[in-house]
């Protein structure tokens, strides 16, 4: 990707601003304007004008609900050169209007970044789906180059293919932890078993929410109101299998469970490579989580060491020094490694004393 191109954001919510941190990250030149929330002095435009003057790319982050109006009103000051990407996270509604606005004249491709703030701070995969304009198939492989460039996967659909997707799957992970919290659940999430894992991250990511993200793949979704209806008559008829089956006060069968024995030797292995890509996924978050914060100012001069002491002091911040039988000694070893293999570049280091941008 020529990180020559300059992207101008238009629109600096939660989604902006974490998109902002990505370019800057990667050393992309950026400028943003929100007429309501404060962009940091360097990259602040005065205005649309001024932010589609400097602007090669201009990524649309607004709401859903005001993304026709806004693309109205741009669509005057935009010129030939320019290549529009919107990041909404519906795609049929943002895709048809760019054609019918925008048409063969100013290039554009609809985006869904399958990720937020809370994603980027926990060092989760990035992931982004593209959905091309028939009409603007170079935009396409320009905005593929970009969402690759900062570290994210991608998969091409069409519109409607995304958003059947996400019906049944991101409407219904927000549909489902929404009810969970009008149930109550989330105030206390620490004493659950593992089985609630994935319920609990949607919990966070709903809770996290301002609302806008919740509306529009409940509403803007052409196929979500069909599939909520499906899910409700299957969970109703579970729940009616439920009542009317039989108490069965039998041994419960339990695939891969024989005689009380955990499963075959092979079924074993097979948990421990499990558990083996998990750790090798934790370590690389670290890492990456490690490389982001000695971007910060201030974060260089406090990072800890490598030593037997600095091991010592993360495990007892931790509370686990001395826990369960995992041996000391080999803890001490392990994490000396692993602070080791995620210290701060020389570069950081170097440029720690100099004041942060902005």
């Amino acid at each position: 990707m020529n990180r020559a191109l300059r992207v101008g954001i238009l629109g600096y919510g939660r989604f902006g601003a974490a998109l902002a941190g990505l370019l800057a990250e990667h050393h992309y030149p950026w400028r943003a304007w929100d007429a309501e929330r404060p962009i940091p002095g360097p990259h602040a435009a005065t205005g649309v004008i001024d932010l589609l003057a400097g602007a090669d790319i201009v990524v649309i982050a607004v709401p859903v609900g005001m993304f026709a109006s806004v693309l109205r009103d741009l669509r005057p000051h935009l010129e030939a050169r320019h290549q529009v990407l919107d990041v909404c996270s519906v795609k049929e509604g943002p895709c048809g209007l760019m054609d019918g606005v925008l048409g063969a004249d100013i290039p554009h491709v609809g985006c869904h970044p399958l990720f937020g703030p809370l994603s980027i701070a926990r060092a989760e995969p990035l992931r982004t789906v593209i959905c091309p304009s028939p009409r603007h198939p170079g935009t396409a492989v320009q905005a593929r180059a970009l969402f690759a460039s900062i570290g994210s996967e991608l998969a091409e659909m069409t519109p409607a293919a995304h958003d059947q997707h996400m019906a049944m799957t991101h409407a219904m992970a927000f549909f489902l932890a929404r009810g969970l919290l009008e149930l109550g659940v989330g105030e206390d999430l620490h004493w659950t078993p593992p089985s609630f894992a994935a319920l609990a991250s949607s919990i966070a990511a709903v809770r996290a929410d301002a609302g806008h993200l919740f509306n529009a793949i409940q509403r803007e979704n052409p196929y979500a109101a069909a599939t909520r209806k499906r899910l409700i008559d299957a969970l109703t008829l579970i729940d009616q299998r439920v009542v009317a089956a039989p108490v069965d006060l039998g041994v419960l069968s339990v695939p891969g469970v024989r005689g009380g024995n955990a499963g075959t030797a092979e079924d074993v292995l097979e948990r421990i490579d499990e558990v083996d890509r998990e750790l090798l996924g934790l370590l690389q978050r670290r890492r990456e989580l490690c490389a982001r914060a000695a971007s910060l100012p201030g974060a260089v001069q406090a990072w800890p060491g490598s030593d037997a002491e600095a091991a010592e002091q993360l495990l007892a911040r931790l509370g686990t020094a001395g826990e369960g039988s995992l041996p000391p000694e080999g803890l001490h070893a392990v994490f000396r490694q692993v602070l080791a293999w995620c210290q701060p570049p020389q570069d950081a280091t170097a440029n720690a004393a100099r004041p942060a941008e902005g």
